[in-house]
């Protein structure tokens, strides 16, 4: 195993309640009415904020995406790291391995999130919304990460998220794929697409790869 990649959202990433904020706001401005954000999200299961709003304003969805990305990015949200994800992204790197970020984030939000929270430096590559014409669950994204980090064979990277879209992703790129459970927020949703690996909490994955240097692994 030779490259790591993670989902942002709800994997490296606690942002669950300001995107859920924002896109009950951007719902309640643009469609015109309330709803239940979190169940919302559920029902498009790791969807793009574009698709969402495809579905949902049709051809307003632009004006959508720019309400959700205003009321989120517009002020300095609180970028929280799940317990553990620090630890193994280190050990990772240390051990000779590389990390990346594939999400359906823009990628100067992720990049700027990730330098907030302290860990832009264990990443050797960044992939967002905006790096790439298709996404998660098609395997542009992921291969693109793989490009970026000049590894040819994507069995020798596993890819890490909570959504289906995530595993998907993974299978279809032929990486292994670990569901992070951790912070999914559709347990069964992720299980059902039979993922490679089961990941409870982030100690977890350095469980599955091992912590050895790369040299002594191969």
């Amino acid at each position: 195993m030779r490259a790591v990649l993670w989902d942002l959202d709800d994997t490296v990433l606690d942002t669950l309640e300001p995107r859920m904020e924002a896109l009950a706001h951007a719902h309640r401005s643009v469609v015109g009415h309330d709803t239940d954000a979190l169940a919302l999200w559920r029902r498009y299961r790791g969807a793009t904020i574009e698709a969402i709003g495809r579905d949902l304003a049709g051809e307003d969805y632009p004006r959508f995406v720019e309400t959700f990305r205003e009321h989120y990015f517009g002020r300095e949200v609180p970028v929280p790291v799940f317990e553990g994800v620090a630890t193994v992204l280190r050990d990772i790197v240390a051990s000779g391995r590389s990390n990346a970020i594939v999400t359906a984030k823009v990628s100067w939000g992720a990049i700027g999130e990730l330098q907030r929270a302290g860990l832009l430096e264990y990443f050797a590559a960044v992939v967002g919304f905006d790096d790439t014409d298709l996404h998660k669950p098609d395997p542009e994204p992921v291969l693109t990460a793989l490009q970026r980090l000049t590894l040819d064979d994507p069995a020798e990277a596993m890819m890490i998220g909570d959504t289906p879209a995530d595993i998907g992703a993974a299978q279809a790129a032929g990486c292994l794929s670990v569901a992070a459970l951790w912070g999914s927020v559709d347990r069964e949703a992720v299980l059902a697409m039979e993922p490679d690996h089961i990941a409870e909490t982030p100690f977890d994955i350095a469980a599955i790869i091992g912590t050895e240097p790369l040299e002594a692994a191969l």
